[in-house]
């Protein structure tokens, strides 16, 4: 079920602003297995969108053809920047969907460079400005600018050290921050790509309450402050539905809803799809026969 529009804006969940990305007829399909069965959404600039569902639901497969790992079966995937022409993702090669389209993402598993320092891993991102600073030849060696340039991209990932609070850490590995540091440290590295749509796959798996506080600290802070898009998935409701603008609903690689939390909380459909139905049919006969006998035999039958 999808909310009206009249409702969504009333209620905070689209609130008037323009369509950063539209999804129209996404279909996924694997051999005969269909993954994403004619999902259609809009995700707005500067709000924080999620897609959630069961397990199995097609959340990640969402992803995986936005981001360029997969080509969709059917479908536009189209990406309206302000003052930039249209881009159409699913034409796109994969890697140009990063550094053109300026899509950022993040998985479920952590994917930091673990043995590189806070500070290397944040400049590192940064590679793309880099390599056209150096010339993609030796220039970089030489000075010609690169030098500005590596400066500014050290500037870049001193500040998102600041905001997540790590930067008296700048120096040390990856690997040895606790969980819920690294999850937020692969958050500032996606940042350093200065994407314009944002995409966290499962960023609260695994955090305990502190650390989800803290995350959706920063993630309402990069709506705000930073103004771009955010595409989140995620199963912890609590980030979910403090959070979000809007909520999309995948149950079976299908759209069941779609609309603010509110409205979406209070959904049929999506109460069907995480708590199932309510058994209304009556039992076969056999089967009432059999539990009975079940129910006599407790009490006094020979063992």
């Amino acid at each position: 079920m999808t909310a009206p529009a009249g409702d969504r804006a009333a209620n905070g969940g689209a609130s008037g602003e323009r369509p950063l990305l539209t999804v129209e007829h996404l279909t996924m399909r694997f051999g005969g297995l269909v993954a994403i069965d004619d999902v259609s959404f809009q995700a707005a600039d500067r709000e924080i969108t999620a897609i959630i569902g069961p397990n199995g639901a097609g959340k990640t497969t969402v992803f995986n053809c936005l981001t360029g790992f997969y080509k969709p079966t059917v479908g536009r995937l189209t990406l309206e920047q302000e003052g930039r022409a249209r881009i159409f993702l699913e034409r796109m090669e994969g890697f140009r969907i990063a550094s053109v389209a300026r899509v950022a993402r993040t998985f479920q598993n952590i994917r930091l460079f673990p043995k590189m320092t806070l500070l290397e891993n944040l400049v590192v991102a940064q590679h793309n400005k880099l390599m056209r600073a150096s010339g993609y030849t030796v220039r970089g060696l030489f000075g010609f600018g690169y030098g500005r340039e590596e400066q500014k991209a050290v500037e870049q990932a001193r500040y998102w050290l600041e905001q997540i609070g790590l930067v008296d850490r700048a120096d040390d590995d990856a690997d040895s921050l606790p969980y819920g540091d690294q999850r937020r440290l692969e958050i500032a590295r996606a940042m350093c790509t200065e994407p314009v749509l944002l995409c966290l796959d499962e960023p609260a798996a695994g955090l305990n309450p502190r650390e989800s506080a803290d995350l959706n600290a920063l993630l309402t802070f990069i709506r705000n402050e930073h103004r771009i898009g955010i595409l989140l998935i995620e199963h912890d409701m609590s980030v979910v539905m403090q959070i979000s603008d809007r909520i999309v609903v995948l149950d079976y690689g299908r759209k069941i809803s779609d609309g603010d939390p509110e409205f979406v909380r209070q959904d049929p459909a999506v109460i069907r799809a995480y708590l199932g139905e309510e058994e209304e049919e009556d039992l076969p006969d056999i089967v009432k026969q059999d539990l009975s006998l079940d129910g006599a035999g407790g009490a006094g039958a020979p063992s």
